[in-house]
């Protein structure tokens, strides 16, 4: 479940799959490729997600990127692919978080009826050291035969740039944007509530679609595990 939550983001007028896309000064095109690595906070490999670009067309003025997720477990096991959808409005990076509840149905929940009712989670076009972002929220219902057994409602609050420094991967060195939020969970299970705080503090560019690393802290500061951009294409 940690390692999911790392992870824890149709078309009215299609171009052709072949022909790039520009927005917020990136470019986006059908088959680019991405890798985040996972790992436990001893630095042990904890699995990978390898990220590849499906479909990039044009719906009214905003740029829809069609994504295919692969997780694989450290020991090479993968799990059902599932999809993901990125919104670039030429203002806005706009992430899809109902990937997670995929992953969730492929991972033990294949007889659970899930329906979202909210997703979102915007990077703006330009980051700023001292900027403050909006919320970002998922909320899902999971039912059986009808009824309602589990909700879950996973909200990233008090998201601020705090700084701006150099950042080295294996994809390489990017001069990235730290950015720290407050991740709450409320989970409710045949109505009883289990709630969780968490804290994420995560690096990006201007100009890369994910994270180039983002460490996730308990409620009492201790490192539960972080990931990287090993591949980026």
């Amino acid at each position: 479940m940690k390692t999911l939550i790392f992870s824890l983001l149709l078309a009215t007028a299609t171009l052709n799959n072949s022909q790039a896309q520009d927005c917020l000064g990136m470019t986006f095109k059908t088959g680019m490729n991405f890798e985040l690595s996972h790992f436990n906070a001893k630095d042990k490999p904890a699995g990978k997600v390898v990220y590849q670009v499906k479909d990039v067309h044009k719906e009214g003025g905003s740029t829809i990127m069609d994504i295919t997720a692969q997780f694989e477990d450290e020991k090479g096991k993968q799990r059902p692919p599932y999809s993901i959808h990125y919104t670039c409005t030429g203002n806005e990076l706009i992430a899809d978080m109902s990937g997670m509840m995929q992953a969730m149905q492929s991972g033990g929940m294949k007889d659970m009826e899930m329906k979202l009712k909210s997703n979102k989670l915007v990077y703006p076009g330009k980051l700023s050291v001292g900027q403050k972002l909006s919320d970002g929220q998922m909320e899902l219902e999971m039912a059986n035969n009808g009824t309602t057994m589990m909700t879950m409602n996973m909200t990233m609050a008090n998201r601020q740039v705090e700084s701006q420094a150099p950042i080295t991967t294996p994809a390489g060195t990017f001069d990235a944007y730290k950015i720290s939020s407050d991740m709450n969970m409320e989970n409710r299970v045949m109505g009883m509530p289990i709630r969780s705080t968490m804290k994420v503090v995560s690096y990006r560019t201007n100009n890369q679609l994910f994270d180039i690393k983002s460490e996730t802290y308990n409620k009492n500061g201790k490192l539960m595990g972080y990931s990287l951009l090993t591949k980026a294409n």
